[in-house]
């Protein structure tokens, strides 16, 4: 049994196969290195790395390194965190494996590019990769993510489309494929296809999940609702399904239950963004606001996701409302806050707009001018809104 055969079994997605096969070998030659080297690809897809480690190091012991060993070995130093040296490998199976290329070194280094948040490199390492296995499931999903990521939302389409008739029972395709749908507006589409994939994957928590936030993004508050709260008795250690819960306890009118969720999770070392993000709403909602508690909530949702514009954003708009307090300090506050927000998504109208309104209200009408021209150029043309305030600005100020 040569590498190439049991190579041929993963690329097909025939894994138990594959690894019967190397197993197979294995029994009669307990230092075959070809089998070594398959079933050491597939202690790593499974995360056992420990594994993975000891069998390659049995395939390499005489000392001779090939590409399928670098390959293995890469993917360790990036679980190791060695960043620089699966990088290292990566390149250099791609630079000798010209007359045969291999798809996983391209998608591995798209997968490192991509963890460091270099998408246009990720892309194209990807796309790589896609071209020279076009029926890797894997591959179509992950250069969709970075798609997504660089906002080619039509451009992802396909690619998910391809993965999910490639691999019928990847949760995560239905899912990122649902975000992209929403994203272009088709809300029934999104609905649909998370109804497809509960049937082909009953219960999953992932697609139920998803389904509820599609939902209520519909306007079926109930059938969300009872998801959300299935979901969170069936999880109640996961902050991401409580957190929703709290969500569609604040939308529907529930504010102290959805204050005591929040609470909860934070009294267990539980809280995310989401949960601040919610306690702060809710805080800001009472009678009367409880605004000091709502900013010291906000600013934790900033700290738990440095990426998160929208808990910067509300902070910043926070601050710049307030009435009480020294309004030099907090306008002040409040735009090196939302310089934040637009340091975290600098594509953003909202911020932009926050910090042209703050600016004008210390009294620089240039600069605010400009930014709020800035919004005009950011702004698509669907936000009205947006556009709408940012002319009136230039307008009030002359």
């Amino acid at each position: 049994m040569t590498i190439t055969s049991m190579q041929a079994l993963l690329k097909a997605g025939e894994v138990d196969k594959a690894r019967a096969r190397a197993e197979s070998v294995l029994s009669t030659n307990k230092n075959h290195r070809d089998a070594l080297l398959t079933l050491a690809k597939l202690a790593s897809v499974d995360g056992d790395w420990a594994r993975a480690e000891e069998l390659l190091n049995r395939a390499t012991k005489d000392g001779v390194e090939d590409t399928d060993s670098r390959l293995v070995r890469a993917a360790l130093a990036s679980e190791k965190g060695d960043l620089d040296g699966a990088r290292a490998l990566y390149t250099q199976v791609i630079l000798e494996s010209t007359q045969n290329p291999r798809a996983e070194a391209h998608f591995g280094l798209g997968f490192l590019l991509a963890a460091e948040e270099d998408f246009p490199g990720a892309r194209k390492s990807l796309q790589r990769a896609v071209e020279l296995e076009p029926e890797v499931a894997a591959y179509r999903f992950h250069l969709a993510r970075i798609l997504f990521a660089l906002e080619e939302l039509k451009l992802a389409l396909p690619q998910l489309e391809k993965a999910l008739e490639l691999n019928p029972l990847h949760p995560p395709t239905y899912v990122i494929w649902s975000v992209v749908l929403q994203q272009l507006g088709e809300m029934e589409t999104a609905e649909n296809l998370l109804r497809q994939g509960l049937k082909l994957i009953p219960d999953h928590p992932e697609l139920l999940n998803q389904l509820g936030a599609v939902l209520a993004a519909r306007g079926n508050v109930s059938e969300s609702y009872s998801l959300a709260k299935r979901l969170a008795v069936q999880f109640p250690d996961d902050a991401s399904m409580q957190g929703n819960l709290a969500r569609m306890m604040m939308a529907t009118g529930h504010r102290q239950e959805a204050l005591d969720v929040c609470r909860s999770l934070a009294h267990r070392g539980l809280s995310t963004a989401q949960t601040k993000s919610i306690e702060a709403m809710v805080l800001e909602s009472m009678e009367p606001p409880d605004i000091e508690g709502a900013v010291s909530a906000w600013r934790e949702a900033m700290d738990l996701d440095p990426n998160d514009w929208a808990c910067a954003n509300n902070l910043g708009n926070l601050l710049m409302r307030w009435e009480e307090g020294n309004a030099d300090e907090r306008l002040t506050a409040a735009a090196e806050i939302l310089e934040e927000a637009l340091r975290r998504a600098p594509s953003r109208a909202e911020p932009l707009l926050n910090l042209a309104l703050v600016t004008a209200r210390r009294g620089d009408k240039a600069k605010a001018q400009a930014l709020a021209r800035d919004v005009l150029k950011k702004a698509p043309a669907g936000e009205k809104e947006l556009r709408e305030q940012a002319e009136r600005l230039i307008k009030t100020l002359g």
